[in-house]
């Protein structure tokens, strides 16, 4: 995605690799913590085995933030966000994820004691720690406030600085996602008449910076229109020193970065990047409404959502590296002057205009898939759909105007539960053995096991089509949590592949009896605000076996026990799948969904004090009650009312301007040499709990729930 953007809008790569101006002003300074205590913790190393001591990784974690602190010199607030338990749509992705690092972490041992014939004294650090509801969050968390404390106690750029929030691993949801909601609640806050008695850290002009340059951020930065946000990240050849082609650069301790170390991404350059490009439609006839910037930054974000994201699979020829955007992007481009709007609006997704944008991209589908059939010797993807012929085939407003079979019709509202995993080896024997007629009807068969025969071909396409709902629904769902926050913290898609895109038709059949009223063709999915899981239960959701350790020994014993109640969702073996892609970490990792309500009903059948008495600890306990989030208010000398930062030394100031001026030669040569290839390829296809925190201190009586310290 960074890739991408770089290449499509190359005016933002000068910015980028200015590195972090010593007259930049910040006002507002969002840390997503996570992104600092993975690479202080192990490194991110894949291929190395990491001793677990924690004194000298909380050392680390807490001298890097202070080390981003006092170069980036917030004026007004330091937000330091760790991850919570995440919405179940997320946590189905965290637990693919440890499952094959776990799986991998054994092969790694298998590798160095064959090598070395030893591995390394001193106990193992295992990264899946890193997981809300560890003893080991619990202890960062509660040294992070302690040292916060000292900070502002005895350093002078604290005891002058910034409020400081801090959100732990005990308050639900993602760090990023806690940083906007943070943002939304604050902005409600302001008062145009009374500014005084708005929130203090949300004002119109403020400048908010968010650490990490992620896709997601990216995309979360854009959605909440801003007008002076920005990204910061370690510049890639100071994180990869040391390694590929930048092996013989020296690599720095985190605690030595200067300000020339990192870069920034405008997001009001983006912005200004699409004023640009879309400059036509604001004078167009044809479009119906005013023309918003805005909500084609809306729209573009939608389109991201579908070549990837943590919460969907995306459809299968919608792929960053083939061109997926910059063909949606083109299509886009030839469609909106004919829509006369957009396809979103906000959360709201307009049927008509999306399923005839999508059917655009379809043209495309039978392409990748003879592509794939070469490249992974597998004729049957190279079967051509025409050899489907069948009444029910195809169908669909812009498939020749066919209704939906009414035997398929009976599917619209229904959620499907993935069979895949629990089919017996007899049936899916049975119909694997089935000769596919098409590309579609193989990629069914071998990755859903839905049978192509003709017998059982009716139940078939009734599967697909509640998947086609269940993947609509979806799209809704990433759409309120980006501009809204969690709608739903018990969604998930329940299938690990997503439907084509060739059969994302007569979308608006499924929301005659699920959406709300009409609102200019926008309609949207309703769901039902529901609790976060407590953390002990998401972490036996998310950990597998091999971490069964950092649980409470009465619930590890589930996930290792034979006869264990949920013994179901721990395979110690399980596939992979490529699916096309070429790093294993994109494979999709076949392991079972859990049972949410089973889940929660085996562990607190165990947990349950009257009829079992205390089987936890005071500690355990305390990793599974849900917290709040921390204000610290530095004293502040003379009464001040924001951040007072001594000026920067003349040596640092020398450093930079040295050190920046050395960076315009690379963002040249790499910024054509991309640009021509990714807009050539682009174009030429493309012309065919929510939000709130729990607690009673507050800001102010309508605020924020943060309880001061």
């Amino acid at each position: 995605m960074f890739r991408w953007l770089t290449d499509q809008y190359p005016n933002i790569n000068s910015r980028l690799n200015e590195g972090l101006p010593p007259d930049r002003h910040v006002d507002n300074f969002y840390l997503d913590m996570n992104g600092i205590i993975h690479p202080c913790t192990h490194g991110n190393n894949e291929d190395e085995i990491v001793v677990m001591d924690e004194t000298a990784m909380f050392k680390k974690i807490f001298g890097y933030v202070d080390r981003l602190y006092k170069i980036v010199r917030p004026r007004k607030l330091l937000y330091l966000a760790v991850d919570g338990v995440a919405p179940r749509a997320k946590m189905n992705q965290q637990r693919s994820r440890r499952f094959r690092a776990s799986k991998e972490g054994e092969e790694l041992s298998a590798t160095i004691l064959a090598r070395d014939g030893y591995l390394p004294e001193g106990d193992k650090f295992n990264s899946n720690c890193i997981t809300p509801g560890t003893d080991f969050m619990l202890k960062l968390s509660l040294a992070m406030r302690k040292w916060i404390e000292f900070k502002q106690k005895t350093d002078p750029m604290w005891i002058n600085g910034a409020d400081v929030v801090f959100t732990g691993p005990d308050v639900p949801g993602e760090g990023e996602h806690k940083v906007m909601d943070y943002i939304r609640e604050t902005k409600a806050m302001w008062n145009e008449e009374e500014p005084e008695k708005s929130h203090p850290h949300w004002k119109p002009e403020l400048t908010h910076v968010l650490y990490g340059l992620d896709a997601d951020l990216i995309m979360l930065g854009l959605v909440t229109h801003e007008p002076n946000f920005l990204l910061l990240r370690e510049k890639m050849s100071v994180v990869m020193a040391g390694r590929g082609r930048n092996k013989h650069q020296k690599k720095k301790d985190v605690l030595e970065y200067t300000r020339d170390d990192f870069e920034l991404l405008e997001i009001r350059v983006l912005r200004q990047m699409f004023q640009i490009q879309f400059r036509k439609l604001a004078a167009s006839e044809n479009f119906d409404e005013e023309y918003d910037v805005a909500r084609v930054i809306d729209d573009f974000v939608f389109m991201c959502m579908m070549v990837g994201n943590d919460f969907l699979s995306h459809c299968p020829h919608l792929e960053i590296d083939n061109g997926a955007l910059s063909l949606m992007l083109n299509n886009y481009i030839d469609l909106l002057p004919g829509w006369g709007g957009y396809l979103t609006d906000k959360e709201k997704i307009h049927p008509e205009r999306f399923e005839q944008f999508v059917y655009h991209l379809a043209a495309f589908e039978e392409e990748h898939f003879k592509r794939r059939g070469h490249e992974e010797k597998e004729s049957r993807f190279r079967l051509s759909a025409e050899n489907e012929t069948g009444e029910e085939d195809f169908y669909g407003k812009w498939y020749g105007d066919i209704p939906t079979p009414d035997a398929i019709k009976s599917a619209k509202l229904e959620t499907a539960p993935d069979p895949m995993l629990t089919i017996s080896p007899e049936e899916k024997l049975r119909i694997l053995k089935v000769e596919p007629r098409s590309y579609r009807d193989f990629y069914y068969q071998s990755k859903l096991h839905w049978s192509p025969a003709e017998e059982d071909r009716t139940n078939t396409l009734i599967k697909r089509r509640a998947q086609v709902r269940d993947y609509l629904e979806g799209l809704h769902w990433v759409l309120a949590y980006y501009h809204q926050g969690c709608p739903a913290w018990d969604w998930y898609f329940p299938h690990l592949y997503s439907p084509l895109c060739t059969d994302l038709v007569n979308l608006p059949e499924f929301y005659e009896e699920s959406s709300e009223e009409d609102d200019g063709g926008f309609k949207t999915f309703n769901f039902e605000q529901t609790e976060p899981f407590p953390s002990l239960a998401q972490l036996l959701s998310v950990l597998p076996p091999q971490s069964a350790n950092l649980l409470p020994n009465p619930l590890s014993e589930l996930m290792v026990h034979p006869s264990s109640p949920i013994a179901e969702f721990y395979p110690n073996e399980f596939t992979s799948d490529a699916n096309g892609k070429r790093m294993s970490w994109e494979a999709v990792v076949q392991i079972p969904f859990i049972d949410g309500d089973k889940m929660l009903d085996v562990v607190n059948s165990v947990i349950d004090e009257e009829k079992n008495g205390e089987v936890l600890s005071v500690a355990e306990r305390k990793r599974n009650e849900r917290g709040i989030s921390h204000l610290f208010k530095p004293e502040r000398e003379n009464g001040a009312t924001e951040a007072v930062f001594p000026p920067i030394s003349e040596e640092e100031l020398r450093a930079f301007s040295r050190n920046s001026g050395r960076g315009g030669r690379g963002r040249g040569r790499g910024g054509g040499r991309g640009r021509g290839r990714g807009n050539g390829r682009g174009r030429g296809r493309g012309g065919g709990g929510r939000g709130r925190f729990s607690g009673a201190g507050r800001f102010s009586p309508r605020g924020p729930d943060v309880v001061r310290s």
